[in-house]
């Protein structure tokens, strides 16, 4: 709870310091951001790891405090306020926590403008709406102290649920190729050609190229005999003239 009581006073202070309240206004802003934190902090972490309902409770949470709010400061202030993210959507989250904007706009936690609420430390939820009916307490019970005009325009921080953003496939980074389907894998292996038909189309081949190749070794001998052949045919000749030119010297 000093947690909270914390948190309230240090946005307070720097809400009244911007937004110029008045001591009553800081009083009353000071319990409705009690009431928003209190209430949030049983959330939050729900919210941090996106869960619909919680994240739904929490802008519910927030509309009642900017409600609340509209009530006790001006028209001008009110929109003063609207136009600063750190008060009107005191929250933001990360990837794994939660945190307050204001305290990245003023880092000095220790450092305050005013003196803490009068009700610092007694104001426990009392002016909290679950206990009026689920209405504004400030609504029914600060007329008579607020002469100001209030802000009459909408209020309410998400008005619809934002829509998923369509998947966007990422392109494949470099060479890489995307790994084909089940599907596509199936439809190639059925096209493939058995392994039987495989076989005997490369046993033709095989025959074709055994039948068209020349059979060096039989092509050698037949060289060898026309050569032999020659030989023999040229040496006979050759004997023949000699013994025609033998016989001719006898003569």
């Amino acid at each position: 709870m000093s947690k909270v009581r914390e948190n309230a006073r240090f946005l307070t202070d720097r809400m009244a310091y911007e937004l110029n309240l008045t001591p009553m206004q800081y009083d009353d802003v000071y319990e409705v951001n009690y009431d928003f934190i209190d209430n949030i902090r049983y959330i939050m972490d729900d919210v941090v790891r996106g869960y619909d309902h919680a994240v739904d409770r929490y802008y519910q949470f927030l509309d009642y405090r900017n409600d609340d709010l509209r009530w006790i400061l001006s028209a001008s202030q009110y929109r003063r306020f609207m136009g600063v993210d750190y008060f009107y959507r005191p929250v933001y989250t990360t990837a794994s926590n939660w945190l307050f904007r204001i305290y990245k706009v003023y880092h000095d936690v220790k450092h305050f403008y005013f003196d803490k609420p009068h009700h610092y430390k007694s104001y426990r939820g009392g002016h909290y709406r679950t206990h009026h009916g689920h209405v504004s307490f400030y609504k029914n019970n600060r007329k008579d102290h607020y002469k100001h005009d209030f802000y009459k325009g909408d209020i309410r921080v998400r008005h619809d649920k934002p829509k998923a953003a369509p998947k966007v496939e990422a392109r494949p980074k470099g060479n890489s190729r995307p790994a084909p389907n089940r599907k596509e894998v199936k439809s190639a292996d059925s096209k493939r050609t058995p392994a039987s038909e495989v076989s005997r189309s490369t046993n033709e081949k095989k025959e074709v190229k055994k039948n068209t190749q020349p059979n060096r070794r039989n092509e050698v001998k037949k060289e060898v005999k026309k050569e032999n052949k020659r030989k023999n045919e040229t040496s006979t000749r050759t004997s023949q003239r000699e013994n025609q030119e033998g016989r001719r010297a006898k003569r």
